[in-house]
């Protein structure tokens, strides 16, 4: 017997509403309507649930839809490797960031840094790009060196080797 139409429609309709409230539904109906098959109740669940509250339409006063504002997106740490001190502060302000939040420090053991280090190479991070900087008091650290291929040289987290303790002459 081939399922009418009209029948099946309210089936499809009442899973509909089940699935966007949360429920699982997708029983039979009595009387001679076919069961609602995994593929209308796949049909159903697959769109995205999205609902939003209308008020009733009125004579006086048209329907409005009531949204609450969306929260703010967290922020979240941008990739600064091989940018100088300068340009991090710059994309910070970019990205609506303080650049206050940033801590410069020497990239190797045996470099003092700068009070100038506006030119300075950010070799690492710390949060890492990408992960997210809930408070806005959360501090990143940039280290910094001097040349940017003094990033890839390290002897034990010194940049001459000759300063490394465990050296060996």
């Amino acid at each position: 017997m081939v399922p009418n139409p009209r029948r099946l429609a309210p089936s499809v309709l009442v899973v509909g509403v089940l699935a966007l409230a949360g429920c699982s539904g997708g029983g039979t109906q009595t009387g001679d309507a076919a069961p609602v098959t995994s593929a209308a109740t796949a049909a159903t669940t697959t769109a995205p649930a999205t609902a939003t509250a209308t008020a009733p339409a009125t004579a006086s006063a048209p329907a409005t839809a009531s949204t609450a504002p969306a929260p703010p997106p967290d922020a979240v740490m941008p990739a600064l490797h091989s940018r100088t001190y300068e340009q991090a502060r710059t994309e910070f302000s970019r990205q609506d960031l303080s650049p206050a939040r940033l801590t410069a420090a020497a990239q190797h053991k045996d470099v003092t840094l700068p009070r100038d280090h506006d030119d300075w190479y950010i070799c690492d991070t710390s949060p890492r790009p990408g992960d997210p900087l809930p408070a806005a008091t959360t501090t990143v650290t940039v280290r910094l060196a001097q040349d940017f291929s003094d990033c890839t040289t390290s002897f034990n987290g010194y940049l001459y080797d000759e300063n490394d303790p465990a050296s060996t002459p």
